[in-house]
């Protein structure tokens, strides 16, 4: 308070502070968009190396399962073959 010359007081009205604007939070709701956008996208990369390591390992049950089956072929392709060269053998013998 201060005096005036005419000797009344003088009352002097001080505001509030005025509330932060939009424009004051501008850089820390942009700075939260941009971490929300980068967790998401690192989820989702996460996600996507799972799903392939996934079909990785099907993939190498799916071969492992086809070399045992190819073994066992060549298994019975080579019983096969021993028995035609005897019967073929045996056929020339015969033979004069």
């Amino acid at each position: 308070m201060t005096d005036s010359p005419t000797g009344a007081t003088q009352i002097v009205a001080v505001a509030p502070p005025a509330r932060p604007g939009i424009k004051e939070w501008l850089p820390v709701i942009s700075t939260l968009v941009v971490l929300a956008g980068l967790l998401l996208t690192g989820g989702g990369l996460i996600q996507t190396v799972k799903d392939t390591a996934l079909k990785v390992e099907k993939l190498e049950k799916r071969a492992d399962l086809r070399d045992d089956q190819l073994r066992d072929v060549q298994v019975k392709i080579g019983g096969m073959d021993a028995k035609l060269d005897i019967l073929v053998g045996r056929q020339r013998e015969q033979r004069p």
